[in-house]
């Protein structure tokens, strides 16, 4: 362990990932002592220039879009290093290592966390007392992050015994948990059977615009019909489909609705 921890900084909306990584940086990475946390990009700017950390710990999916990205063009602190936490495999990736910028994929796995750490304590080294090195990193951060606004958040893939189906999002109507896998419905009627659960598209996809209705179900609001109590609690969606709401998740879904 080093004799002065790099002190960090977490942002993402979600208080159970802070938390998380967090706890894990605790037990993995004791270089690294979290100074502070945000839950969004305001809170973010005001961490960044009271703590002064080394290290930025960067969720850029949350519910109002790309302000995690944003946060990116207005960083003042040269000698700050940003390591991305992302669930977008799909777009994300490619990115991130044509512009040769640190990340962690979500769900996190220890070993990619301290592989991550390692590689930005390295790159930390190399920056400090190196202006002209800092220029040209937070540069590489802010093209990765232009990178992403204009191809990410339109594509995701999905793989299929012939190839790969690339689509908007916003064309799924409603997801469906098919044992370890997720069938995915979307609007123009087809389906596609997905490898990934149904918590990892849960991660992915805006919380704002697709909500947890059931445990095996996570529908589109924008294509959603009707609410009904019959026999049950029903989401009726503009296919005709009726996907249950469990008793426990009514209340959050009608907050949702109602907005």
């Amino acid at each position: 362990m080093s004799a002065t921890p790099l002190r960090a900084v977490i942002v993402d909306d979600e208080e159970l990932a802070r938390e998380n990584l967090r706890m894990m940086l605790a037990d993995e990475c004791p270089d690294v002592q979290v100074a502070g946390t945000a839950d969004g990009p305001t809170t973010a700017r005001e961490r960044i220039a009271a703590l002064r950390p080394d290290l930025l710990f960067l969720d850029i999916r949350m519910p109002s879009g790309h302000e995690g990205l944003d946060l990116l063009e207005d960083l003042d602190a040269p000698d700050l290093l940003v390591v991305f936490v992302t669930a977008f495999k799909d777009y994300a990736v490619q990115a991130f290592h044509a512009n040769a910028v640190d990340y962690i994929l979500k769900p996190i796995d220890p070993e990619e966390l301290r592989s991550a750490v390692d590689k930005a304590m390295k790159r930390l080294a190399q920056l400090r007392g190196r202006p002209g090195e800092g220029l040209r990193y937070h540069e590489e951060l802010r093209t990765t992050a232009r990178q992403i606004k204009e191809q990410g958040g339109q594509r995701l893939a999905v793989d299929h015994a012939k190839g790969f189906k690339l689509f908007d999002p916003r064309s799924i109507a409603h997801l469906e948990a098919d044992g370890n896998c997720t069938l995915l419905h979307f609007t123009d009627g087809s389906r596609y059977l997905d490898t990934r659960t149904l918590k990892v598209y849960e991660d992915m996809l805006d919380p704002l615009q697709f909500v947890r209705v059931h445990r095996s179900h996570l529908i589109n609001l924008d294509h959603l019909r009707e609410y009904l109590r019959e026999d049950g609690h029903w989401a009726v969606m503009k296919d005709g489909a009726r996907v249950p709401i469990a008793r426990e998740r009514v209340q959050a879904f009608l907050e949702a609705v109602r907005g």
